[in-house]
């Protein structure tokens, strides 16, 4: 827990919500306090994500390798950076490189959670939906910083509820969650008469079951972060959670430095979590085919994403469709010219040969027994 002199303000108040126990990181101490400022009404309309993709649907296909080629729709994979798609308007999402960018802690023993801290800088004043949604992607993973008023880790020994930071809005409240720790400390500068503050690291699953089941209207990213600071209704959020992996699985593999083993361990992770598949009906004659990427060298992966918003993402208006092993097994079975799969085209992606999809054709050889 790193503990912060913070200072009081009218419209910050404790809400005492259990929060589960987590690892404690190293102290630290805020310096001089600034100016207080208030949160302005950031918003993101309840219509742009009420939660993407259909619950079940139609048989999809790949397209044809015999076939006249059709345009382009993705670009090849690669290792070094992500598909940027374009728009007349310009309107893309915030994207990542297809690597995940290093650790970092912004106070020493206290880690970021840097794939949100990118996305949240990239937002300037008046965010569009597109890059709301996209701070909102690379929010599914990792952990958030809850602030609690108060010492954390005594409340917790002593089995009390932890005391958590609100923003109240009239009759409205608002979590606040935190994309780093020096992210808390800029919110306990901001503050007017000094108290304590503590900040704990929760996984970000925990923290949105905390707010629905708690009695919020949503949830504020880095207040005291300027225009960089973003809020979303309890409604989207409640639709993310809903689409998510619980163990966020492949998001948390994605998110990690890269290790020798890593595509192994994202393949054998297939074998057990349900994805997505981008699906259009590009050709005009009703049948439904899933996207996928080329090399220049002519190989074919699929592509697959760990979340819906991963696809909406990438602004091509494709849907969003529920892919379950066993279908991603039968879809490699039947086409041995697909070289693999490449996940989260959007960033942080990886690609994994189909020689590391072993566990993946075990069940492609259950289902048809």
């Amino acid at each position: 827990m790193a503990l912060f002199s913070r200072r009081k303000k009218t419209d910050e108040t404790p809400d005492e919500t259990q929060t589960p126990p987590a690892d404690a990181p190293d102290q630290a101490t805020a310096e001089d306090a600034a100016p207080a400022e208030a949160v302005p009404q950031i918003g993101i309309s309840v219509q742009a994500f009420r939660g993407v993709g259909a619950e079940a649907g139609p048989e999809v296909s790949l397209p044809d390798p015999n076939a006249a080629p059709a345009p382009a729709r993705a670009t090849a994979p690669k290792a070094a950076s992500a598909p940027r798609p374009q728009t007349a308007q310009k309107r893309v999402l915030p994207l990542a490189p297809a690597l995940p960018p290093a650790p970092t802690e912004s106070v020493p023993g206290m880690k970021d959670n840097t794939l949100l801290r990118a996305a949240l800088a990239e937002i300037e004043q008046g965010a569009t939906n597109e890059q709301l949604i996209g701070v909102l992607r690379q929010m599914m993973q990792n952990h958030l910083y809850l602030r609690v008023h108060g010492d954390a880790r005594a409340q917790l020994a002593e089995g009390k509820p932890l005391s958590i930071a609100v923003v109240r809005d009239g009759e409205r409240s608002y979590m606040l969650a935190f994309s780093s720790a020096e992210a808390v400390r800029e919110s306990v500068q901001r503050e007017s008469e000094p108290s304590a503050t503590s900040a704990i690291a929760q996984p970000v699953t925990a923290v949105l079951q905390q707010l629905i089941a708690g009695d919020f209207a949503g949830l504020i990213l880095d207040n005291a972060s300027g225009v960089h600071r973003a809020v979303f209704p309890v409604e989207v959020l409640t639709k993310a959670l809903e689409q998510a992996d619980p163990n966020m699985t492949i998001k948390t593999l994605l998110a990690a430095p890269r290790e020798e083993d890593t595509m192994q361990l994202v393949g054998d992770a297939l074998a057990k979590t349900k994805m997505w598949v981008a699906v259009n009906d590009g050709s005009g004659n009703g049948q439904v085919g899933i996207a996928e990427a080329q090399t220049a060298d002519g190989r074919r992966f699929l592509q697959l994403f760990s979340h819906p918003l991963e696809i909406v993402a990438l602004g091509r208006g494709d849907k969003p469709l529920p892919f379950e092993p066993d279908q991603l097994a039968k879809v490699l079975a039947g086409h041995d010219t697909l070289a693999g799969v490449i996940v989260d085209s959007a960033g942080p992606s990886i690609v994994v040969e189909r020689a590391a999809l072993g566990a993946v054709m075990v069940r492609a050889v259950d289902v048809s027994d």
